[in-house]
Formats: structure tokens, sequence, C-alpha cells
């Protein structure tokens, strides 16, 4: 069912199975498997997490090459509504983990607030994160190319990228690497600091070694038509030719809601789990890029199918088998 200020009173009392943090791929398909296994869970979805930004999906088995991210979402929620998860559009505060349950505290409405709290055997953390974009004083012509032609991704995209005059845009020097790894897909690579770091002279020297200029001044504008990138404008007035980029810059990851529940396993940013999406904690899953690993579509997916699968075999293994209860009487 879907939920809202309106009628979310309902399911105060209820303890789910699963609650499910983040309406992305990877909660998504951990939702639909737990309705499937009869498991009862709840979605709750902050919004344009950034599977909505991908404006096509190239690398997915099945989908045509120019399916939109928001096509998979909308669909995937229709789907997990239809077999009996609940969904609900807020954002997660906390979570407090109280022994046999954990209490989720949500915030619902931008304006005039509320703040139920959810209760759930068990959590799926899979409200992933952002990646940081160059900050301009027109955010829209940042947007007008991000996810067409202006990349986050060289695993999803660098294909897309074969053999353009790309630049690189990165917010620190350790973050220029990136481009030694770019190369593979095309040499024609201009890196851009957007004037957010320094750089070193060693790091001048092995661009400068494989011919990658490097630019230094903020970037002004991004030019071309039709989500097609044409160059990059700099404070100084030059232009920066290039049909491609790639933004690395580093990401926001949602997880602030994890931080109080003790004995997690970090790395960095990133959850630690084992292979069934299990953290330290074992009643808290983690999903797609909150956890440590690859960051693809492909990859959250599995993950949650494998944190559903895990909470029903857990769930079962602790329940009493059902049994043909008229036969039993007939063979007594």
């Amino acid at each position: 069912m879907k939920l809202s200020s309106k009628n979310l009173h309902t399911r105060l009392d209820q303890v789910y199975d699963a609650i499910v943090v983040g309406g992305g791929m990877g909660g998504l398909s951990a939702a639909i498997y737990l309705a499937r296994y009869g498991l009862s869970c709840l979605v709750i979805e902050k919004g344009k997490g950034r599977s909505l930004w991908m404006q096509d999906l190239r690398n997915y088995v099945g989908l045509d090459p120019d399916t939109p991210g928001r096509d998979i979402l909308n669909h995937a929620t229709k789907q997990a509504l239809d077999w009996g998860a609940d969904y609900l559009r807020g954002f997660v505060e906390e979570v407090v983990d109280e022994g046999e349950t954990f209490a989720v505290k949500v915030k619902v409405g931008k304006t005039d607030s509320i703040y139920p709290v959810f209760h759930g055997k068990y959590v799926i953390a899979a409200s992933g994160i952002m990646d940081h974009l160059p900050q301009l004083e027109n955010m829209q012509n940042v947007y007008d190319y991000a996810g067409y032609t202006l990349h986050v991704c060289m695993i999803c995209d660098g294909f897309d990228m074969w053999d353009q005059k790309a630049v690189l845009i990165a917010g620190t020097e350790g973050q220029i690497n990136a481009a030694f790894v770019l190369n593979w897909f095309t040499p024609y690579i201009s890196v851009l600091t957007h004037g957010l770091c320094s750089v070193g002279d060693a790091m001048r020297a092995k661009l400068a070694e494989h011919g990658y200029p490097l630019y230094e001044q903020p970037i002004v504008e991004f030019l071309g038509e039709n989500h097609h990138l044409q160059g990059i404008k700099l404070a100084d007035g030059q232009v920066v030719e290039a049909t491609t980029g790639l933004i690395n810059m580093g990401s926001i990851y949602h997880n602030h809601y994890l931080k109080g529940i003790p004995n997690l396993e970090w790395d960095g940013e990133n959850l630690v789990t084992n292979d069934m999406a299990q953290t330290s904690h074992p009643r808290l899953f983690a999903l797609g890029d909150l956890k440590k690993g690859l960051n693809q579509v492909s990859v959250a997916v599995a993950d949650g199918t494998l944190a559903a699968t895990q909470i029903w075999r857990n769930i079962r293994r602790a329940s009493a088998p059902r049994k043909w209860e008229e036969n039993l009487a007939k063979l007594a």
C-alpha cells in the first residue's frame, strides 16, 4: 500500500519483517523479493536518488540501451506494491536498535513535517550516494549535460567516451588519477580542477608525460546543444573543447541514520558485508553503493535479492512449519 501522512498511522503499530531504506534499484529488488516470500516490508524513499538521474541504462541485460532510470524505478515500484509491499516517501533520520526490532524515525513532508516511527525486525540500508557536481551560479547548465554526455561513472559510461575529446573534472589532486584509467577509453583528455585544489609538481609532470593539459581556472559554463557537450568555458575566458566528460569529485553517502548503531564495520563510508549483503550487525543489511564493492545497478539489484533471501531464510528457520492440518486429522 502507498502510505502518506494521511494513512501512515495505520502502520505505526505494525512490526514489519523488514524496513528498506531507499527505493532505488537495490531497495526495490529487495522489496519485490521480500513481498514474494510473503514477508511484510516497508520501503522508505527520499526521492531524487542517483538512479533517477540516469538518462539511459546502456549495460543492463534485457533492457533497451536508451531505457531511462526513472522508467525502471516506476515499474519496479508498481511491482513491489502489487505484491504487497508498503511504500512511503520520506527521509529516514534515525535508526535505533531496540533489541529484537529496529525503530526507524522518518521525516514526512518538507513543510509541516511529521516524524512517525516505524518498527521492523530487519533493516535493509539501500539509500545510496549522490555524486558531487561542479557548483556553478547556474546549476541548470550542469544538469543539462550531467547524465547525458557528462558522466559520473567510468565503468558505466567509459564505452560512450571512446576516442572522444574528454574532460576529467576533479576536486582533489588524488582524484586526477582517474585520468590514467580513463585513457583506456580515450587518450584525448584535458584535466580541470574548477579551482578547487592545488596540483603538485609530480602530478603536473605525470600529466605532461601523457600529454594531458591541466586547467585550474573555475568553470563558468558548459557549452553545447540538446545535452551534447561541445566545450567548457573557464573563468579566464578560455574554452576547452570537449564532446564528453567525466566528473570525479567524490560523493555524498546517505548513511547518517546508521551512525548511531554500535559495532558496525566500516571501510571509510562504506559498510563491510558478507556474501549475502549482511553487515556485522546480524539484522542489518547494506546494498549497492552503501556497501564496499562495485557501484553498479546490476550489483545493487543482486544485493537486494541476496539480502531479502537471507532474511527469509532466517525468519523461515525460526518459524513453525506449516502442516496440512486437515490431512493430519484424517490420519490420526
